[in-house]
C-alpha cells in the first residue's frame, strides 16, 4: 500500500499534499539483554512495514544524523507526526522522556512491547501490542498486523479517544503558541539556519574523507561534530590493527605511515623512500594526527 496523502492549507490558503507521518519513538543504541542491532532489526523489519501498509512514512530520531540540531528535531516530530508508535521495551529512558511529550499534547499514540518485562505501573493500563522479540518470520507477519490494525484503529478514533495520560486524568493538554517574530528576530534565525547548514555540510564532508581513509567507525564520531583531528593515539586505543593504514601529519606537515618503535621506543615513520624516527613521548602520541 502506498503511503496516504493529507490535505493542509499553508499560509496562502493553497492546499498542499504531504503525506501522513508517524514518528517511531524506540530504543536506538544497542541493549545489554538484547543482541547488537536487535532494535534495528524491530525497526527494519516490524516497524516500518507496518507503518508503510498502514499508510504513514515512518520517521525516527535518528533519520537525520548529521542535524546539529537534532534535540530540535525530534521534539518537532513529536509535536507534528499524525501518528506515533512507542516501543516500551527495555524500559529505555529516553523513550519514556519522549511518550511523556507525545502524551502531554493528546496526540495519537500507539505502545508496543516485547513483553520481556512488565509494563511501569503509569501505563501498565494502556492498550498495547506485545509482539516477539524473536523476529520469526512467522511472529513477524501476525506482529506487524496486529500493530497495522491498531494503527487505523487508533487513526479513525474521535479525538477525544486518545489512548494518553491526559485522556485518563481528564485534564487540558498542553498547547504551543504561534511566536511571531519581529524582523530583526526573523534575520537571526535564518542566519542561525545557515550557520547550522554550513556546519552540517562541513560534517559530511568530513565524514566522507574518513570512510575514503578507511577511519573506523569507532572514533569516527570524534569528527562527527566539526572535529578532524584523530590523533595517533585515538587509532592506537581504537583501530590498533589499522594504525598502519593512514598516513600522518604532525604540525609541521605530513610525516609518513608509522612503521612502529625502534629498540629505543622511538616510533619509526616512513615517507616516500625516506624513514625517520620521531621521539616517543606522550605528547608526541597526541600531537601526531590521521593526515
Amino acid at each position: 500500500m502506498s503511503t496516504t496523502k493529507r490535505t493542509v492549507s499553508n499560509d496562502n490558503d493553497t492546499s498542499v499534499t504531504k503525506p501522513k507521518t508517524c514518528f517511531v519513538i524506540m530504543p536506538i543504541a544497542d541493549h545489554p539483554d538484547y543482541e547488537t542491532g536487535h532494535f534495528d532489526r524491530v525497526y527494519e523489519y516490524l516497524i516500518k512495514p507496518a507503518c508503510i501498509k498502514a499508510g504513514y512514512e515512518p520517521r525516527r530520531a535518528d533519520d537525520n544524523k548529521a542535524s546539529n540540531m537534532i534535540m530540535f528535531d525530534i521534539l518537532k516530530k513529536i509535536m507534528e507526526c499524525d501518528m506515533a508508535i512507542c516501543d516500551l521495551s527495555s524500559k529505555n529512558a529516553n523513550v519514556f522522556y519522549e511518550l511523556g511529550l507525545r502524551q502531554a499534547f493528546n496526540k495519537k499514540t500507539i505502545l508496543i512491547t516485547d513483553g520481556r518485562e512488565n509494563a511501569p505501573f503509569d501505563i501498565a493500563a494502556f492498550r498495547y501490542v506485545r509482539y516477539s522479540a524473536s523476529l520469526r518470520i512467522d511472529t513477524v507477519i501476525n506482529d506487524t498486523s496486529a500493530i497495522i490494525e491498531m494503527l487505523e484503529e487508533t487513526e479513525n478514533a474521535p479525538e477525544d479517544d486518545v489512548n494518553s495520560i491526559v485522556k485518563l486524568l481528564k485534564i487540558q493538554p498542553a498547547h504551543v503558541e504561534k511566536l511571531q517574530l519581529s524582523q530583526q528576530e526573523s534575520v537571526f534565525f535564518e542566519m542561525f539556519k545557515s550557520v547550522d547548514n554550513k556546519l552540517n555540510i562541513l560534517s559530511n564532508s568530513v565524514n566522507h574523507l574518513n570512510k575514503k581513509n578507511g577511519v573506523s567507525s569507532m572514533y569516527r564520531a570524534l569528527s562527527s561534530f566539526g572535529e578532524n583531528k584523530i590523533t595517533l593515539q585515538d587509532v592506537m586505543k581504537h583501530d590498533a590493527k589499522n594504525i598502519h593504514n593512514h598516513v600522518y601529519r604532525n604540525w609541521d606537515g605530513v610525516i609518513g605511515r608509522y612503521l612502529g618503535t625502534n629498540e629505543s621506543g622511538d616510533m619509526v615513520f616512513k615517507n616516500g623512500d625516506k624513514q625517520f624516527t620521531y621521539p616517543n613521548i606522550d605528547l608526541s602520541w597526541e600531537n601526531i594526527f590521521i593526515a
